[in-house]
């Protein structure tokens, strides 16, 4: 499974923890989207078919959970239920992350008054993760709108077994000025499952949640 998500605004080398999570905001966005038009994601909107069944045959009373729910409810913390992508849970293996990274100023010069590219990196891989601490929330101490659940890349960054970075110039201000911490990013994310399904009538393979 390969996807590409975008980001356009500010990317701070120390960045403070609200500005982490409003990245991590705009994440949410594109990731909630993704859950609902990738067919293997989808079907995690839904309860398992199987637990359905079984619950009907011994007459339970019980509301059998979605695998959203599910996750929402193991990762609930600080006021928020947070729905990761890259988890143990959902038995994933690998994760790829290519970034392209347009930022003002010439080609090299990695290292430069306005901090280094390193740093930078940093706070987005920050974004990526659910946040360790109630701190990391930063003025963001309740979910917004539709921000229930919270979906998020990374249970974890440790869970990166890949990374590469190509940066160039940003040809295109953002905004009205030139702004040394403006940046256009184009993140491309690989995932292999630990747990692979062939479905024979349709001559695909699926991952397994």
């Amino acid at each position: 499974m390969q996807f590409r998500m975008t980001y356009e605004g500010k990317l701070l080398s120390n960045g403070h923890h609200t500005h982490r999570h409003e990245i991590r905001k705009h994440f949410h966005r594109q990731l909630k989207h993704l859950w609902a038009v990738t067919p293997t994601l989808a079907e995690m909107r839904d309860p398992p078919v199987q637990l359905v069944e079984i619950n009907r045959d011994l007459r339970s009373p019980e509301k059998v959970k979605t695998r959203i729910q599910g996750l929402a409810e193991r990762f609930e913390r600080n006021g928020y239920q947070f729905v990761p992508l890259i988890t143990d849970d959902l038995h994933v293996s690998f994760c790829g992350i290519e970034l392209l990274y347009l930022r003002n100023g010439p080609r090299g010069a990695v290292v430069n008054k306005y901090g280094d590219i390193d740093n930078r990196i940093k706070t987005l891989l920050d974004a990526l993760r659910m946040p360790e601490g109630k701190n990391e929330l930063g003025d963001y101490t309740v979910p917004g709108e539709n921000e229930r659940p919270f979906f998020c890349l990374l249970q974890d960054d440790s869970m990166i077994t890949k990374l590469a970075v190509e940066t160039d110039v940003l040809l295109e201000p953002i905004g009205d000025r030139v702004d040394p911490n403006d940046a256009r990013l184009i993140v491309t994310v690989s995932i292999q499952p630990r747990i692979v399904r062939l479905d024979l009538e349709f001559g695909t393979v699926n991952f397994v949640g």
